[in-house]
């Protein structure tokens, strides 16, 4: 099949590839909703069940559950969506989602292998781009990396080379996510102080494999055992997304990395004219496990569109009005590619109609 778009690096994007994301986001918006936290679900489904007086002990079953009400809340609030096997396997799950959200399925296993004390982290597929290609529309993986482990890092650079390279035969989008993980015996403040440095070094090398990386960017501050440290300045954070940018031939995506939604919502804001979207999971619906009007897994999923809803619309507001297109990184689209989405889409304000006077 024929190259419709091209990255700086020469790396081409097919037409099957380019019109599978043309018809989800034709006028440039890709926000994500993050919902494939498999072991994150288990803790969280721990907390639901503790909260509503529930003694169960929580399973593979009930993160199912919880993505597919997740998903039927979603309610089409986002252009694409990322979902486990769990999810996008069971019975039903494209019609609860909604035809035209974009769906990612997750490749990686949840449990990576562990080398050298823990002080490298090998990932590993779960389910291959072959086994799924019919059942998403497009493919995610993680990447856990430590910059000063050498082999680990190599070993993780032959792998997502490997998988980008599959998931480009069966026609499909990867989206290449990285993640610099906290060492044993490192505080999460210690570990936080070495994302400026560690980023950029780690776009350099992995974001050529895949169509879009997905990164997280310095913090604010942490939480370590309840004690708040400041961390990094609003400037740290957009002096490392700009080299980030200069350095990476992809669209950006920014996750959330576990942060709260205030933490994220400001990260956002900050770089929100660097990067192309939000791929952003906990920190839209993480108090909804726990909120004081969750009793049941009815109202659990209540809960989740009361909370989740509206941070959802405030992010993809801001993308939409400040971010770049999804197609910002190509240096050459065919004329065919074009007339598939609108170049000159204008930003819409997508908050809250009214006269307010001002």
């Amino acid at each position: 099949m024929a190259a419709w778009a091209k990255f700086a690096d020469g790396v081409e994007v097919e037409e099957s590839i380019f019109r599978i994301l043309a018809k989800a986001a034709p006028s440039g918006t890709l926000d994500v909703f993050a919902s494939d936290q498999h072991n994150s679900y288990l803790k969280l489904a721990a907390a639901f069940f503790k909260h509503t007086g529930v003694e169960k002990r929580a399973t593979d079953e009930d993160v199912a559950e919880i993505c597919r009400r997740f998903a039927r809340g979603l309610q089409g609030n986002a252009t694409a969506a990322l979902f486990n096997s769990l999810a996008f396997r069971s019975p039903g799950f494209r019609e609860l989602l909604g035809e035209d959200v974009l769906l990612i399925g997750r490749l990686e296993d949840t449990n990576t292998v562990s080398v050298d004390g823990g002080r490298g982290q090998l990932a590993q597929l779960s389910i291959t781009p072959e086994e799924c290609a019919d059942e998403v529309d497009a493919f995610k993986t993680l990447v856990k990396l430590n910059p000063n482990h050498k082999d680990s890092w190599k070993k993780n650079l032959e792998w997502i080379e490997d998988v980008f390279e599959k998931c480009c035969r069966v026609g499909k989008p990867l989206f290449n996510e990285t993640l610099l993980f906290q060492l044993p015996g490192e505080s999460k403040s210690d570990m936080a102080k070495k994302l400026p440095d560690a980023l950029v070094r780690i776009a350099e090398d992995f974001s050529p494999y895949g169509h879009f990386y997905k990164t997280q960017v310095p913090v604010l501050w942490t939480s370590d055992n309840g004690d708040v440290v400041r961390v990094s300045s609003p400037d740290v954070i957009r002096e490392c997304a700009v080299e980030m940018d200069s350095v990476v031939d992809r669209p950006m995506l920014l996750l959330s990395a576990a942060v709260d939604f205030e933490q994220y919502s400001a990260q956002y804001g900050i770089v929100a004219d660097i990067v192309t979207g939000p791929m952003c999971g906990r920190a839209y619906f993480k108090e909804a496990f726990v909120a004081p009007e969750t009793k049941d897994w009815d109202s659990l999923e209540e809960s989740f569109k009361r909370i989740a809803l509206p941070r959802i619309a405030q992010i993809k507001g801001l993308a939409t009005i400040v971010s770049k297109p999804w197609w910002h990184k190509f240096t050459w689209m065919a004329e065919e590619a074009k007339a598939m989405i609108n170049l000159d889409a204008k930003p819409e304000n997508t908050g809250v109609k009214g006269d307010y006077g001002y």
